[in-house]
């Protein structure tokens, strides 16, 4: 069983236009996560360090590109994103700076 520190889990927030147009119109919020954080982990992280309401999470793992520079081929890591629903009302600052 792995267990996570609480601020290593989440590694920072996802700011494109697409997640920001869904915080804004569903409260979900969207983080690049550690690949072995379980949704337990991240809910947890989340409801201590903002002090909120998690009422669901969705995970997806984002598969690396393949890359090539010059006659060198290459693979970037794999990614976790977790996609967080707050309940009515809650927000999380780093998304409004």
């Amino acid at each position: 069983m792995n267990t996570i520190n609480k601020y290593n889990v989440l590694l920072k927030p996802v700011m494109t236009e697409k997640s920001n147009h869904i915080r804004q119109q569903y409260q979900i919020y969207t983080f690049f996560v550690h690949l072995l954080a379980t949704k337990h982990d991240i809910k947890q992280a989340v409801e201590t360090l903002w002090d909120v309401k998690v009422l669901k999470i969705n995970t997806s793992i984002l598969a690396g590109k393949s890359k090539t520079r010059g006659r060198t081929n290459y693979k970037l890591p794999n990614r976790k994103k977790a996609m967080i629903t707050l309940a009515q009302g809650d927000v999380i600052d780093v998304f409004d700076v």
